[in-house]
């Protein structure tokens, strides 16, 4: 993060962001760059993606940046820059397209725009301006369909794995689900008289701890003894 302080507007003037409009840097240019570049030109946009893929703030999403040349749109706008990978004919990196794009993706999930559509919540610089910006990668461009691409499967995979988003899973339904409420109560009721009838019970006898045998611990006592007994 590298703010301006200068060359944009503070706040949005009562407007609401809409959508993420699209730039190209025209150079491969870091995010320190480019900010120096905007310390002296009137101009400024929200996110600055280098050729690296690293993504450096310029303008707070609250503010208004200086980016479309048209101030309805700079007022609804978050406004992003892709650095290029070279000069004439300004390549840009898939490095660069990836970020960006699910840069673009996530704004969209934060403010609540909806998934990617380009027109609707996604737009380019050129359809406010005289401009060739984004150029590449504007609608139609080489890289527009791939960007879009990976902004919409992005959006997808923070919708699917958002917080308080995955149900609950199903418990198994076992044999006892098919039971009513009274007919689960009556076979408690049996469990608890089955085993209160196993013990234990003093008037079977105690082991060498002096506990009280329980019935099975008594026809076993029983056995190991006729066992012995048969032996002699």
């Amino acid at each position: 993060m590298r703010l301006v302080g200068k060359h944009y507007t503070p706040g949005r003037g009562g407007a609401r962001i809409e959508y993420v409009t699209r730039h190209h840097l025209a150079g491969n240019l870091t995010i320190d760059q480019t900010w120096n570049v905007w310390q002296t030109r009137p101009a400024s946009a929200h996110y600055v993606v280098e050729n690296s893929g690293r993504i450096g703030q310029i303008v707070w999403d609250r503010d208004t940046a200086w980016s479309n040349a048209n101030a309805y749109s700079n007022a609804r706008s978050v406004s992003i820059e892709h650095a290029n990978s070279g000069g004439a004919d300004y390549p840009i990196s898939p490095t660069v397209i990836r970020e960006g794009a699910k840069l673009a993706a996530a704004l969209c999930w934060f403010y609540k725009l909806g998934r990617p559509v380009f027109g609707k919540n996604i737009r380019d610089h050129r359809e406010f301006t005289s401009t060739s910006c984004p150029y590449h990668l504007a609608n139609g461009g080489k890289y527009h369909a791939e960007w879009m691409r990976i902004a919409g499967e992005h959006y997808d995979w923070m919708v699917a794995n958002a917080p308080g988003t995955k149900p609950a899973p199903t418990p198994k339904e076992g044999p006892l689900m098919a039971l009513s409420d009274a007919e689960q109560r009556e076979l408690l009721d049996h469990v608890r008289y089955i085993r209160g009838q196993l013990g234990p019970w003093p008037q079977l006898g105690h082991n060498d701890k002096d506990q009280p045998l329980t019935l099975i611990d008594a026809v076993a006592d029983s056995r190991r003894k006729a066992g012995h007994n048969k032996e002699k």
